[in-house]
């Protein structure tokens, strides 16, 4: 069973300056209720999942078109999401068709394909404060499998019980999602449903 290291942190706010121009006191600024603050937390943790398939056929499902096997999404059935492999590249979701509408989950901030991949940004949370970075590793074992391991650093507004949600939802992406979808077959078929997932 994997640990999961929860370490909190406070947050200060320093007045260092006094600006030459004061702002005029408003209802609202004079009124502490409208602030609302939370505290600063991380956490990391670590999934590893075998998969019975060759490394390179797991990265390339992994990267690319990932719109037949990753299932959380911002669109009921989005038009697309995409992970591009490259520095710089964006996991993104277009919602629609023929529109420019859609989210940036996150920045590609590290490739050696096919063995690792870096993302940081905030995937399918956009609208907290945090930082999220997941690092995966693809190493080849015995017998022509693919181990697949997700490193998670994550550190902002979260606490215990949302550190347990992004750890369990990446539990489901790569274990319950990414190695079904290769151990059935069904990625020789990207197009096509995968009865496997049983939707």
């Amino acid at each position: 069973m994997h640990k999961l290291l929860l370490a909190g942190a406070s947050l200060a706010l320093l007045a260092a300056c006094k600006p030459d121009v004061e702002a005029p006191a408003t209802d609202e600024a004079a009124d502490p209720a409208a602030l609302n603050g939370f505290s600063v937390q991380g956490f990391r943790t670590q999934i590893v999942v075998e998969i019975d398939a060759a490394r390179q056929d797991v990265w390339d499902t992994a990267t690319g078109d990932i719109s037949s096997w990753w299932d959380h999404s911002f669109a009921l059935e989005p038009a697309e999401l995409f992970i591009e492999p490259v520095p710089g590249g964006l996991f993104y979701e277009r919602l629609e068709d023929s529109s420019d509408d859609g989210a940036v989950h996150a920045t590609v901030i590290y490739v050696d394909a096919p063995e690792s991949l870096r993302l940081h940004g905030p995937l399918g949370l956009t609208g907290r404060s945090y930082d999220l970075v997941s690092s995966w590793t693809l190493s080849e074992a015995e017998g022509g499998g693919t181990t697949f391991t997700v490193d998670l650093a994550m550190h902002g507004e979260i606490d215990e019980q949302m550190a347990g949600v992004v750890r369990n939802v990446w539990i489901h992406f790569i274990e319950n999602r990414l190695k079904t979808f290769m151990e059935s077959g069904c990625y020789l078929e990207p197009e096509a449903p995968c009865a496997a997932f049983g939707d």
